[in-house]
């Protein structure tokens, strides 16, 4: 990794915050514990999302910080039991009715709608699209919303996916971009640098960076959560496996490949600063700090096994030595 992570220093603000929100939205409800027990107020703990964002945001403010977090973990949430719960029945309808429903919580003109939230996900967006709106332009609002469609259709392929696992690697790297969430990460992250100029969504190699940021959190994420997706029957849709499956190869020789694959990408993000329009280099280093950061929080948190891989290869950004204080 030859980026630095930094540390927000109002990480333990927002974990206060994010674990009384998510438990005001009904997401440590005895039903949700179960698909998969993760979702219990010690589990969730364990794996400190808040972590993940004071690490890829260090420099939001504290509200904001708030805020950011409270998106993510209610698409966390959504990436942890859509699945568990429509696979169950295998009711794909239901699934992309549940899609459309959450999206009627996320008008373009942010206004009220005499809709009444029946799930904590549902909850999550009408609390929090309103007061997120409001500091957003019409086009960061119909990018913003984009993000989120384009998980949740995501989550819908990775759905009719899972237990028909898809055998072409390129087909999967295209979708990988999309069930991983990571570019709404990349546009609610200019809630910390400013909403980026049309010019610069259009220039080619802005998309690039972004695409690489993307890639390479994903790529990653697959790395180092085979095991636990295979102790929870998703396996089907980790990039190691579809490898492993395409070309016939050991698991050992699978890795090789999509690490490979993940190099090239941080290798890509190294060099965009100096590629895209100056008015987007601060934002790519942005993108640099949180890959970093990424890589940080996949080494510490609970949610992979315990954290003791984090003594090896810690990064040396200031601050980031408290990120390692609960391990």
């Amino acid at each position: 990794m030859p980026f630095e992570a930094r540390l927000n220093p109002h990480l333990d603000q927002a974990r206060t915050h994010t674990a009384q929100w998510a438990r005001r939205m009904g997401m440590f409800d005895d039903e949700y514990v179960q698909w998969p027990q993760r979702w219990s107020e010690e589990k969730f703990a364990g794996a400190d999302f808040p972590l993940f964002i004071a690490l890829t945001h260090p420099d939001a403010d504290a509200r904001e910080l708030e805020t950011v977090t409270d998106w993510h973990v209610a698409l966390w949430f959504v990436d942890d039991l859509f699945l568990p719960l429509y696979r169950r029945d295998r009711d794909q309808e239901s699934a992309a009715a549940q899609v459309e429903r959450l999206m009627q919580f996320l008008p373009l003109d942010a206004l009220p709608r005499p809709l009444q939230p029946r799930n904590p996900v549902e909850r999550a967006f009408a609390d929090l699209w309103t007061g997120t709106a409001a500091t957003m332009s019409p086009l960061w609002r119909e990018r913003f919303t984009a993000g989120v469609r384009r998980f949740l259709d995501g989550v819908l392929w990775e759905l009719e996916h899972v237990d028909h696992a898809v055998t072409d690697l390129i087909e999967y790297l295209g979708a990988r971009r999309d069930f991983g969430g990571l570019q709404f990460t990349a546009v609610l992250m200019e809630h910390a640098v400013g909403e980026l100029h049309p010019d610069v969504l259009g220039n080619r190699e802005f998309r690039t960076a972004v695409d690489a940021f993307v890639d390479a959190v994903s790529l990653h994420n697959d790395i180092v959560s085979y095991d636990r997706e295979v102790e929870e029957g998703t396996i089907g849709n980790n990039g190691v496996e579809v490898a492993r499956r395409a070309l016939g190869v050991s698991r050992r020789e699978a890795t090789a490949l999509i690490d490979g694959l993940l190099t090239a990408r941080v290798d890509t993000l190294a060099h965009a600063p100096a590629a895209v329009p100056p008015g987007a280099a601060g934002f790519t280093r942005s993108l640099q700090e949180a890959l970093a950061g990424s890589y940080l929080w996949h080494e510490v948190t609970g949610r992979f096994g315990p954290c003791g891989a984090a003594a090896v290869g810690k990064p040396r950004g200031l601050g980031t030595s408290a990120a390692y204080a609960f391990c």
